[in-house]
């Protein structure tokens, strides 16, 4: 009797060392790098330095902007309203549009070989135009919702709105790579309207007024950009909803910043707090 015990016993706790060493197993974080060093990374913050301020067109659900040769292309959302723009800096004049059709709602854009490439957001394609006509020429499936798109290092880099963003080959539009967006061990969330400047994803994150600074490579955010002191700025702050719209002019340094439906574009520079 006495050996039936023991070995009961023996039994008992032979199973709970198996699901003790089989939950250390499971519950192993798996991070992009590890929790030592994530943790000990000091996320940067950042407020815009205002260089100049310009005319936006108010009526404008700015999805996607890009600066190019001089001049910004904007992507307008909206169903029945969604458009894509080429539009004059300094004044905010539409200098050519083409819009899209009612079913389609426009979203984020990018720039590759003398064509626009833009997102829809439900309607699961991309539309590829002619940079100097605006005229559609071509079109592909996509996967997800669209929401923010980039060119960089042979790919296109994509947002869904999810915690996650997905590289695409930009000759077929398969998937090459997926990354997860975090904050230490937290998830980000709304990564929204992107753009890449030296290594570093700028995107906005939707429903806020902040740009977060990601790692491109590893997902990890490396900075936090607080642009809710443009909001003050705006003659129009009632009907203004939240901030979208970053493009990046290599010649002088500095960002173009605006918002869906914004009375207004700033052009800024980025200074550590």
């Amino acid at each position: 009797m006495q050996s039936k015990i023991k070995y009961s016993f023996l039994l008992v706790a032979l199973i709970l060392l198996s699901f003790s060493c089989e939950s250390k197993q499971t519950d192993k974080p798996k991070p992009i790098v590890s929790d030592n060093k994530q943790n000990s990374m000091q996320i940067k913050e950042y407020i815009p330095k205002i260089v100049n301020k310009f005319p936006h067109d108010a009526d404008a659900y700015t999805q996607g902007l890009k600066f190019y040769n001089g001049y910004l292309y904007e992507s307008t959302g909206q169903y029945g309203k969604s458009s894509l723009r080429k539009v004059e800096i300094k004044t905010g004049k539409i200098l050519q549009s083409t819009k899209l059709p009612i079913t389609q709602f426009g979203e984020g854009i990018a720039i590759k070989d003398n064509q626009i490439y833009q997102l829809t957001w439900e309607n699961k394609v991309v539309l590829v135009y002619d940079l100097t006509t605006l005229k559609q020429i071509n079109q592909f499936n996509f996967p997800t919702e669209g929401w923010g798109l980039e060119y960089f290092n042979n790919s296109f880099v994509a947002s869904d709105g999810s915690n996650f963003l997905n590289y695409y080959n930009p000759e077929t539009f398969s998937v090459l790579n997926v990354l997860m967006v975090k904050n230490r061990n937290q998830s980000v969330y709304n990564i929204n309207e992107m753009e890449i400047v030296d290594n570093t994803i700028y995107a906005n994150i939707y429903m806020s007024e902040s740009i977060v600074m990601i790692n491109p490579q590893t997902g990890i955010l490396e900075g936090i950009i607080d642009i809710s002191s443009l909001r003050e700025l705006l003659t129009n702050q009632d009907e203004a909803e939240v901030a979208n719209g970053i493009a990046y002019n290599p010649e002088s340094k500095t960002f173009y910043l605006t918002g869906k439906y914004w009375s207004h574009l700033f052009e800024v520079e980025f200074i550590e707090k």
